[in-house]
């Protein structure tokens, strides 16, 4: 079976999915940014074929040039994990016939506007949204839902250009800063009070055959508040506790809703005063390399899972649920150059085998912004057969750990 995968060259993350395939069984052929020269030698022994591309986000070129790689029997299958790609893959998919998430749900995980309507024709619990493309549409919106609420990029990543807006002069300066305009619209929701969460899952024909839930500590919008937080992310092995059923049962109505077939999917939720709220779904796995913490609490290859998903339609492996999983992110007190770090020794010798990997920047390093996330800078991942005992190693990291710039 010969696969085309767009973007591998996105992130060593690309390298774990195109793997995965080769080792499924399949030959896989890539378009991506760089020339070939560029990639990495473990992506280039791994690809069975390759061209690069002016733009990853242009479709029809990509058809063209997927018949130009193609091999004589033709693509089986169009994947790729990388978010701005997702369209891009079902538009080469439409094109030359072939399985998988359609166009039109495809745009639907990445038009947050559009996405929300669907919800809530669907009667699925999400915020008040609106698409707004000037910014007497977004201050209408806040006049009418009233404040705080929260706006951003129509087919942003992650928290990336959000902003929470209490007053007007608030959601005034969040607008001058984005400019929305009919080429670049933007949504505005009621803001959603209440603890913030995710749900990665594995999809085979339409059907979650795999699925992980993962709590934020503190929510994404407040961690980017100040750097003197913490933030954590822990990923629970209490996947059969009652208070996840109907957030997994949510998870499976909202694929359905969109029409997303196979692959991965990562759901961003809060729960609160007025119960669950789905925040949004994309059709990729998670970013921050969280899949890696599933795989280790799990014990499983959850990447090998989602090839056989993505080829054959199918289930395969069992999670073993025994531990849970997670990840500290000590940030450097202001941009620069880090001068070294405190505290590392300590936790490496309290915590021992329970620290999955870790990332301690050497004298020199540049630091780097907030807003790249959570896997930069100085992190730790610990796991622990108990969720609770694993928070408070979390907890133990963040104070013990210092960064110094």
């Amino acid at each position: 079976m010969d696969v085309l995968f767009l973007a591998p060259d996105t992130s060593v993350y690309a390298l774990r999915f195109v793997d995965a395939l080769k080792r499924a069984g399949a030959r896989v052929h890539g378009i991506g940014h760089a020339k070939r020269e560029h990639l990495s030698p473990e992506l280039q022994r791994r690809l069975d074929g390759y061209a690069a591309a002016k733009s990853i986000l242009e479709g029809a070129d990509l058809a063209r040039i997927a018949r130009e790689i193609a091999p004589k029997s033709g693509f089986a299958r169009v994947e790729t994990i990388d978010e701005p790609a997702v369209v891009s893959a079902a538009h080469v998919r439409s094109v030359l016939g072939l399985p998988g998430t359609s166009v039109e749900s495809a745009i639907l995980s990445r038009d947050k506007a559009a996405m929300k309507e669907r919800l809530r024709s669907r009667d699925l619990p999400c915020a008040a949204s609106a698409r707004v493309e000037d910014p007497g549409a977004a201050r209408a919106f806040a006049e009418r839902e009233g404040f705080p609420v929260v706006i951003k990029p129509l087919e942003g990543y992650g928290t990336l250009d959000t902003f929470r807006c209490t007053s007007s002069a608030e959601l005034d300066r969040a607008l001058d800063h984005l400019k929305p305009s009919k080429e670049r619209p933007a949504i505005v929701e009621e803001y959603v009070e209440g603890h913030e969460g995710f749900l990665d899952a594995v999809v085979a024909d339409g059907t979650v055959v795999h699925d992980f839930v993962g709590h934020y500590y503190p929510s994404c919008l407040e961690a980017l508040q100040d750097r003197a937080i913490r933030p954590k992310i822990a990923c629970t092995n209490r996947m059969d506790a009652s208070g996840y059923q109907g957030l997994r049962a949510t998870n499976q109505r909202v694929i359905e809703a969109l029409g997303i077939r196979d692959g991965a999917t990562h759901l961003e939720w809060f729960f609160g005063p007025k119960g669950l709220k789905v925040s949004e779904i994309g059709a990729r796995p998670a970013g921050e390399r969280i899949w890696d913490m599933h795989a280790a609490g799990n014990e499983f290859d959850l990447y090998g899972s989602w090839a056989d998903a993505v080829l054959f339609g199918r289930k395969s492996g069992v999670p073993t649920r025994r531990y849970a999983t997670g990840s500290v992110q000590i940030r450097p007190p202001r941009d620069g150059m880090f001068t070294g770090h405190e505290g590392v020794e300590i936790v490496k010798r309290e915590l021992g085998d329970a620290i999955l990997e870790c990332e301690v920047p050497p004298p020199g390093a540049r630091t780097q912004p907030l807003a790249a996330g959570w896997h930069v800078n100085t992190w730790f991942r610990v796991r622990d057969e108990d969720y609770d005992r694993l928070q408070r190693k979390l907890e133990s990291i963040g104070r013990i750990v210092v960064s110094k710039v």
